[in-house]
């Protein structure tokens, strides 16, 4: 058996997990402001870091996890990271084009 990270069960569910947690707080974010992304950014003007897609944040876990030499802390590192990418793309592939017919795509 794969004894590295990637081969446990438990950082695939920990991943899942936290895939699933990040998509509902997007969802539930979108509910509240009852805007699309593009909308909000243009009526509030937040931050930079507000205006990413949440798969960037996954950098600095990603970067963490490389330089982490314990293993159970680098497995978490890894996980919210893959969780966060996770969470970015089925939002814009899945979940977007269920709900409003389209992949989100603002960035023209």
């Amino acid at each position: 058996m794969d004894r590295t990270i990637f081969g446990k069960r438990s950082f695939w569910k920990l991943t899942l997990s936290l895939t699933v947690i990040m998509e509902l707080i997007t969802i539930s974010m979108r509910l509240a402001f009852g805007q699309s992304a593009a909308e909000y950014i243009t009526e509030t003007n937040p931050p930079l870091l507000l205006q990413l897609h949440h798969m960037f944040w996954s950098v600095p876990f990603v970067i963490a996890g490389v330089f982490v030499s314990e293993r159970m802390r680098s497995s978490v590192l890894w996980s919210i990271a893959l969780g966060l990418i996770a969470s970015d793309l089925s939002h814009h592939f899945l979940v977007l084009p269920l709900w409003v017919g389209n992949t989100g795509r603002h960035w023209r």
